[in-house]
């Protein structure tokens, strides 16, 4: 119990460490991001039976410039969060989702254009994935009908 307690506390001075290295704006997206997915995340835990938390970020790589005026918590929200609280009314894939999702990511950084001749649909689910119980989004101004993209790529996995 001795050792569990004292990686928690290491653990959680690493996160508050790592926090107090952003830049306000950083800070502000942070708070206003995990604000946004309370209520979403509040849904799909009790609809899907998780316990899951809102999605890990790398803060680091924000930037106004870099996101625009995208609604960066609103693409992350359609490309994990609703395509798990929409699988979940499928019994079937209700209890993959408990037994095979552990954890959510939203990358700010790495999006691809799309490729010559690559549909919308084919592009935006080339940016969401389900590896080792992560499903995961990397943002990209260009990507479309999030939610069912996100159902199609879990499906795709569960089967």
């Amino acid at each position: 119990m001795k050792r569990f307690t004292l990686a928690a506390l290491t653990l959680s001075a690493f996160v508050a460490f790592a926090d107090d290295d952003l830049k306000p704006a950083q800070e502000e997206a942070k708070e206003a991001f995990e604000n946004e997915l309370e209520a979403p995340m509040k849904a799909l835990n009790e609809k899907c039976g998780t316990r899951l938390v809102a999605p890990a970020v790398d803060w680091k790589n924000y930037s106004k410039d870099a996101i625009g005026n995208i609604s960066w918590s609103s693409y992350c929200t359609s490309a994990l969060i609703d395509p798990l609280t929409a699988l979940c009314d499928r019994p079937a894939y209700k209890k993959a989702i408990a037994k095979k999702v552990t954890s959510l990511k939203c990358n700010l950084a790495g999006g691809q254009p799309p490729a010559k001749g690559q549909g919308y649909n084919e592009h935006t689910q080339a940016h969401i994935k389900l590896e080792k119980g992560v499903f995961s989004y990397t943002l990209h101004k260009d990507h479309s009908n999030l939610t069912d993209n996100g159902k199609a790529v879990l499906e795709k996995a569960f089967n």
